[in-house]
């Protein structure tokens, strides 16, 4: 699915996704469980559920083709579809936990901001380079925005500087492995990928919470989990895994300096704060940024219009 012909209902669920994600401080945690039990069991409840649906509907997880024209999964292809929806989900997640205690938040979103620099330049490296270079600017210049809204913190200790790397090769990770996803999920059913993307990552992180000694697993503490929090987490993945099968990765990585900019327009609205020629000037950068990443067109896209 090219950009220039995204259906209306894709351009509604790219926005619905961008406001979710940054309304996400506005929705109350139900508490009882750590956050890495809490993900795994809904990103379990999800892939679970896509399961019988695939099912029910007669999906033999065999009847998905790819660019090749094989319609057999294999374990080869289950194994990077898997690894490569935990590198956009679960890892980022586990890197924030493991590093809140060393690392600020403020600093975590600066560096996730440069996601959209980390997909630009794989999406250059392989085969699609043709006009990715010119995303480059817009990424940076989001970034930079971004940089003068947010109040960084200093980083004093080498375990501090250790854990920031973390952060880093995280953001490193989420990036190849969601232009990695755009060519593994084509031709796969959305419930098939919903499947891998919940059974992997339920696995992967209920994993590290047993490692961290977080892992609860009591009765009322499970019931806990099930709230209007764990409904809108399923929703979000749901929404971006389906957009991760269509929306070319560069266009989709624009997300991570959308959501800071809604964030930063709800602050303005909810806090209201002083005006200041470094907060102007900061989300007008933002805004252009991502704005240029959402809107410009590449190289081939300025092909097809002008054969028009």
């Amino acid at each position: 699915m090219r950009w220039l012909v995204m259906s209306p209902m894709g351009w509604v669920g790219f926005g619905v996704l961008c406001v979710l994600s940054a309304s996400s401080w506005a929705i109350p945690d139900e508490g009882g469980l750590g956050l890495l039990e809490r993900q795994g069991l809904v990103y379990g409840v999800v892939g679970v559920v896509a399961m019988l649906l695939g099912w029910r509907r007669g999906s033999a997880w065999g009847s998905s083709r790819d660019s090749s024209g094989d319609s057999s999964w294999g374990w080869r292809r289950l194994l990077r579809v898997g690894a490569a929806m935990v590198g956009v989900f679960g890892v980022p997640i586990a890197v924030v936990v493991w590093t809140r205690d060393w690392v600020a938040e403020t600093n975590r979103s600066a560096l996730f901001a440069m996601v959209p620099v980390v997909v630009v330049l794989a999406v250059a490296a392989g085969a699609d380079a043709r006009g990715a270079r010119r995303f480059l600017v817009p990424a940076l210049a989001g970034l930079g925005g971004l940089l003068l809204l947010l109040p960084l913190s200093s980083v004093g200790t080498v375990q501090g500087w250790s854990m920031l790397a973390l952060v880093m090769a995280a953001v490193i990770v989420a990036g190849v492995s969601s232009v990695a996803l755009y060519r593994l999920l084509r031709g796969v059913r959305l419930v098939e990928a919903l499947a891998v993307a919940g059974v992997a990552n339920c696995g992967f992180l209920l994993v590290c919470s047993v490692v961290r000694g977080e892992f609860a697993w009591r009765g009322g503490a499970l019931t806990s989990a099930v709230g209007f929090a764990s409904l809108a987490d399923g929703f979000e993945i749901g929404l971006i895994v389906w957009l991760l099968r269509g929306m070319p990765p560069v266009r989709f990585a624009s997300r991570y300096l959308l959501i800071p900019l809604v964030t930063v327009l709800e602050s303005f609205v909810v806090v209201r704060p002083e005006p200041t020629a470094r907060l102007g000037f900061g989300t007008a950068l933002l805004a252009v940024g991502a704005g240029m990443m959402l809107w410009l067109k590449d190289v081939e896209e300025e092909a097809m219009l002008s054969l028009r």
